[in-house]
């Protein structure tokens, strides 16, 4: 597929796109990444679409890269709520399960993940930074913070997997 004719469905199905990733996730500048990344994809050639229904294909890429940002977006939310669980409170079973959780995840992220992962972990969940805010203080890009987290977020669920446990 050419540039032009990419560029071509962009211009056509922007908006439809947009729309549908606003009305799966809320958020205007997720929704907006989520059809550039759609198009990021068919431009770098990871993507190849047959030009039998190009409408119907751009939508089910949208619909599914959404369904993954929801995902991850459920996996970060608990592993937040284990960081910022308030370590002041009584101890039932379920804290000290998800004590043992915590300190068995802060283990593996020391020993599992690069500089970089560490800190744009450490800085979004601890120190509770929006990701365009951990990218001015690190001086990378919002899509690297992403990435970042992504992968981290993927190496955690597949730890946490192959060990029996739920993050």
């Amino acid at each position: 597929m050419t540039r032009k004719e990419i560029e071509c469905l962009f211009k056509t199905h922007y908006a439809q796109m947009y729309h549908l990733a606003l009305t799966l996730l809320f958020d205007e500048a997720e929704s907006k990444d989520v059809v550039s990344a759609v198009f990021a994809s068919l431009l770098s050639g990871k993507t190849t679409m047959q030009a039998d229904d190009a409408k119907a294909f751009l939508l089910k890429s949208v619909r599914h890269r959404c369904q993954n940002v929801l995902q991850h977006k459920q996996v970060k939310e608990r592993v937040a709520r284990l960081l910022t669980e308030d370590s002041d409170t009584v101890a039932s079973s379920d804290t000290i399960e998800e004590q043992m959780q915590m300190e068995e995840l802060m283990h593996y992220l020391q020993d599992n993940l690069p500089p970089l992962s560490q800190e744009i972990f450490r800085l979004r969940y601890l120190k509770e930074m929006t990701c365009q805010e951990v990218a001015q203080v690190l001086n990378v890009s919002r899509q690297t913070v992403h990435t970042h987290l992504k992968q981290t977020v993927e190496k955690i669920r597949k730890y946490f997997n192959s060990n029996s446990k739920v993050v």
